[in-house]
């Protein structure tokens, strides 16, 4: 029964505008990776992206999405954690020195986190309302495999930042692919509820998800070590 009352409020504006927000990320992250940007490429992109789906949300009165970015920041800052233990503790993360930085990341890295976070997870929240939990996560984690490991792979030659002393596939680790599909797979599960609940939820489920980045690569770094 809520699967068929979703459906007849689906905001079809609200879907094209993410959507296209999707295209123009991944877009622009190419040209900067074409055209050697820098760090400042990524800095515009995270923020200006994000900048961008508020002031959508705050215009539409949009509270789902409005909900979606807050989640999408909690999990950001939680996520510079992970960071740093890519950074310090396995060596195999290196980011220019000569940026704005929080902690170990760069500083617009929790926008980034908060932007790709909301893109892939819509993606997969949209196909559970046609299918079962269990199918739209696994779309998610493919969606994860396929979309996020682009931004890794230009990453190194817009200058963002890029991997040492581990398994590399086209500027990309293994173990980034793997972990960026198992961070995506929760998505659609945290953002059904985050529809259904007019409660709070977002942030307590913002902290879970840049906890699970965490675990997620720590799980996928030792499978394929």
């Amino acid at each position: 029964m809520y699967i068929k009352r979703l459906r007849q409020h689906i905001n079809k504006t609200e879907v094209r505008f993410v959507i296209a927000t999707l295209v123009i990320t991944v877009s622009v992250a190419g040209l900067s990776a074409y055209y050697h940007l820098t760090w400042r490429s990524g800095f515009a992109l995270a923020l200006g992206m994000f900048i961008i789906l508020s002031i959508f949300a705050f215009l539409r009165r949009d509270i789902f999405l409005q909900k979606l970015l807050i989640f999408g920041i909690a999990a950001g800052i939680v996520e510079l954690m992970a960071d740093c233990w890519l950074v310090r503790s396995t060596g195999t993360l290196v980011y220019p020195n000569n940026e704005p930085m929080i902690a170990c990341s760069p500083l617009y890295m929790p926008f980034a986190w908060a932007v790709i976070l909301v893109q892939i997870g819509y993606l997969g929240w949209l196909i559970s309302n046609k299918e079962k939990m269990w199918m739209s996560m696994l779309c998610s984690l493919v969606i994860g495999l396929a979309v996020i490991p682009l931004f890794e792979h230009w990453a190194k030659g817009a200058d963002w930042w890029y991997y040492q002393n581990c398994k590399i596939i086209y500027n990309t680790p293994w173990y980034i692919i793997l972990g960026e599909g198992l961070i995506c797979s929760m998505l659609p599960l945290f953002f059904k509820h985050i529809h259904r609940k007019k409660h709070a939820l977002q942030v307590a489920l913002g902290i879970i998800e840049g906890l699970w980045i965490w675990v997620s690569y720590f799980i996928a770094i030792h499978i394929t070590d």
